[in-house]
C-alpha cells in the first residue's frame, strides 16, 4: 500500500503542462506512489542511522573514527 504523499507526488505529474492533456489513470498513479515509497524508504537516499552512514564511509575508506578530547580539557578535568 502506497503512502499517502507518494500518491500525491504521483499524482501532482498529471498537473503539469507537458503532462496535462494525458487522461489521469489512478491505477498508475498508485503503482508509481509505491515505486516512489521503495526508492523512499532506502537508507542510501537519506533514512540511514549514524551507523550506517559510518558503515558506509568506513568500506569505501579506511577509517578510524574515534571521539577527540582535546588534552587541555583532560588536563583540568583531572587537575580539580
Amino acid at each position: 500500500m502506497a503512502t499517502r504523499s507518494s500518491i500525491e507526488k504521483a499524482a501532482q505529474v498529471w498537473c503539469r503542462p507537458e503532462c496535462s492533456d494525458i487522461p489521469m489513470d489512478s491505477r498508475l498513479a498508485l503503482a508509481f506512489a509505491e515505486v516512489l515509497d521503495e526508492i523512499w524508504n532506502k537508507p542510501w537516499l537519506g533514512n540511514a542511522t549514524t551507523k550506517q552512514l559510518l558503515d558506509e564511509v568506513a568500506a569505501r575508506v579506511d577509517l578510524d573514527y574515534k571521539t577527540f578530547i582535546p588534552t587541555d580539557y583532560v588536563q583540568e578535568k583531572t587537575n580539580v
